[in-house]
């Protein structure tokens, strides 16, 4: 069922996002190309990188709005009384929005980073570069570590607007659940940051004194390149483990809103 919600869901938003994918390629190809005739040169330097940038920024805005709006209006408002009645437990109904939601912003980046390649191919040697990657030689721990963070913090944020969305139709915060979803989201984002604060001067003022803990900022001041990168492999070990707590919590808050607390219009 889980995939067949994916499925679904991955259509009704295409149709939104393809497009764009598309216009963002299509001016990355022409500005990439941009030298070949002079008589356009100057137009095309101020036209299409400007074409590019609104391409850019219409992704991100639409790609929050899309993120809001399915959850909102799919699950909280009147397609909430089918969704509802299907077969289907909540948890599988969170995972597709999640998913399907990590799909598109993955696929954002990567339409990113190929624009970027597009642009800049003539700048730089291809070979060369993949040259230099291969030769470096990095922990394949960390490398894990290192997208495991990356993906923990996208998923950490699109939880965290799953459950202030939830929390907002459950206790009526405002007349708009996109308005009180947004007031919740700010408020666990500042209580966040204040928790995270205190637990940090609390650490400090606990173990500052102690042995291990100069040892731990020596090693990280330390010249030497292996020992200042454990330092930060132990440090992304350390916030990975953080991500995933806070991703516990807020999805047991966005599924406990949905079933115990749903309040349909």
């Amino acid at each position: 069922m889980l995939s067949k919600l994916m499925k679904y869901e991955l259509r009704a938003t295409a149709r939104y996002f393809l497009p764009i994918y598309g216009a963002i390629i299509v001016f990355s190809m022409l500005i990439g190309i941009r030298g070949v005739n002079d008589t356009y040169r100057n137009i095309l330097s101020v036209i299409l990188p400007m074409a590019l940038g609104l391409s850019f920024m219409g992704l991100g805005v639409m790609t929050l709005i899309m993120v809001v709006k399915r959850f909102d209006s799919n699950l909280l408002g009147d397609e909430g009384y089918l969704m509802f009645t299907l077969p289907v437990k909540s948890q599988s109904i969170i995972l597709s929005k999640l998913l399907t939601s990590m799909i598109w912003i993955l696929s954002s980046a990567l339409v990113f980073f190929l624009s970027m390649g597009i642009i800049t191919w003539k700048e730089f040697n291809l070979r060369e570069i993949l040259e230099e990657l291969s030769n470096l030689q990095l922990d394949p721990y960390f490398l894990v570590v290192f997208v495991l963070v990356i993906l923990m913090s996208i998923i950490q944020f699109l939880l965290q607007v799953y459950a202030s969305l939830g929390i907002a139709q459950a206790y009526s915060i405002s007349k708009s659940r996109i308005l009180g979803g947004t007031l919740i989201f700010i408020l666990f984002s500042i209580v966040i940051n204040m928790v995270e604060t205190l637990a940090a001067a609390g650490f400090t003022f606990l173990f500052g004194d102690s042995q291990w803990f100069h040892d731990l900022v020596q090693r990280a001041e330390s010249n030497d390149f292996i020992t200042v990168f454990s330092t930060i492999q132990l440090f992304f070990t350390i916030l990975l483990g953080y991500l995933i707590l806070k991703n516990i919590l807020f999805y047991f808050l966005t599924k406990y809103h949905l079933q115990k607390k749903l309040n349909l219009e």
